[in-house]
């Protein structure tokens, strides 16, 4: 070979091959994400995502035609979903970005869901309604125990055993005939409670967890070692509204304590609740705040239960909108949220070992942080997760899934 051609390769190589080698090997956070065809039809909107016991991914959604809106469901396995099902379809339910339907199942098959019905009394006046599954879906029932014309919604719920669950939901009970300038009034605040249920609908027990929280963010919940873990976003007297939890242990809810106090001073609902997920000792929480006028997004975790948190971990701050989600999985925390730090909004997704430490870091770009565009959800398939939101850029609403690995 040619000297001056010899010299000419080495020096190609020396130059080129690590940038052509770094182009042909996925990158952390790259090159992992697949949309998947789900079977939401146009007009689809704010899915929920659940794993169950066996690893089967399901997805709860809404449909709207007309005035007329319809709750399906699917299952996801072997990378492809299944066809939609019917839960149930009416034109008397509340409908909304922030407060929609919650989905879980066990052992490959649907458990419960949940839909919101307007009744008679004023704009926020709807109770909640649910049906359990037991080969078909079975007659709707509410799990409050009162009629008032008030909001009764953001229900989270998770499975207990094999023949229960259990559902925690904002009830406005305290709240009739509450006039505009007792809004400060505590002692007709907004209240959380509960229930256990059985796959028949009834009601085993009900709780009152907390008398006084916020009247419009959402809840969550999620089974632990010894019970249950709630968390959910307080009110004091003095409006000081950060995220607490409360433990279900040994047949009762223990009082309400801040996951970390953040202080946030604010006079109204934010609309942003938190994320909770458990894994043996270990429980992880995902919240949004706002305190000192500076948006933050956090992430905490627990190694004894909850009973302590460590140190939140600061996921964002400044262009975070929250709508968190988290999930674990494998001895991983993933956790999502919704950024505004580029002109469209970006749905950012991390993973984190059970010490705190930062594994990987992901971002879709082009989510919508319009409210129409929902909660975007996360939940646990396989090595990774499956990512749904609500995708507004159309002309019409419409789920989109991906499957990140």
């Amino acid at each position: 070979m040619n000297p001056t051609n010899l010299f000419k390769n080495i020096l190609f190589l020396t130059l080129f091959l690590p940038a052509i080698l770094a182009s042909c090997t996925p990158q952390p956070g790259e090159n992992n994400i697949l949309t998947t065809k789900n079977p939401a039809s146009v007009e689809s909107m704010y899915p929920r995502l659940f794993t169950d016991n066996t690893g089967t991914v399901f997805m709860g959604w809404m449909e709207q035609s007309g005035n007329l809106y319809t709750l399906k469901y699917a299952s996801f396995g072997d990378d492809d979903w299944s066809e939609a099902q019917t839960i149930a379809t009416d034109s008397t339910w509340f409908v909304n970005w922030a407060d929609f339907p919650a989905f879980i199942a066990r052992d490959g098959k649907p458990l419960a869901a949940h839909w919101l019905n307007k009744v008679p009394g004023g704009t926020y006046a709807y109770h909640v309604n649910m049906a359990t599954f037991g080969g078909n879906w079975l007659g709707a029932f509410t799990p409050h125990n009162d009629n008032t014309p008030t909001e009764h919604g953001f229900l989270s719920m998770t499975p207990a055993s094999d023949s229960t669950f259990a559902a925690l939901w904002l009830d406005g009970r305290q709240t009739h005939d509450r006039a505009h300038d007792e809004y400060d009034d505590i002692e007709k605040a907004m209240t959380l409670r509960g229930a256990i249920i059985d796959k028949k609908g009834m009601v085993k027990e009900r709780f009152l967890i907390d008398e006084s929280v916020c009247d419009c963010c959402n809840t969550a919940i999620a089974k632990t070692n010894t019970g249950f873990i709630a968390a959910y976003r307080n009110r004091t007297g003095d409006e000081i509204r950060d995220i607490y939890i409360s433990r279900f242990e040994d047949g009762a809810w223990t009082e309400g304590k801040p996951v970390h106090a953040d202080n946030w001073n604010i006079a109204a609902c934010p609309v942003n609740g938190p994320a909770i997920d458990a894994s043996g000792e270990t429980v992880a929480v995902a919240w949004f705040t706002g305190a000192n006028d500076k948006p933050k997004t956090k992430l905490a975790i627990s190694d004894d239960g909850g009973e302590s948190f460590h140190s939140p971990i600061l996921l964002e701050e400044s262009n975070t909108q929250g709508r968190v989600d988290l999930h674990i999985s494998q001895d991983k925390i993933w956790v999502s949220w919704v950024s505004t730090n580029n002109e469209n909004g970006a749905l950012k997704i991390e993973s984190y070992d059970f010490d705190g430490n930062k594994l990987n870091a992901h971002q879709l770009d082009d989510i919508s942080t319009e409210r129409s565009a929902g909660f975007p959800q996360i939940t646990s398939y396989r090595d990774g997760v499956i990512i749904a939101f609500t995708d507004v850029s159309g002309d019409e609403p419409r789920v989109k899934t991906l499957v990140m690995n």
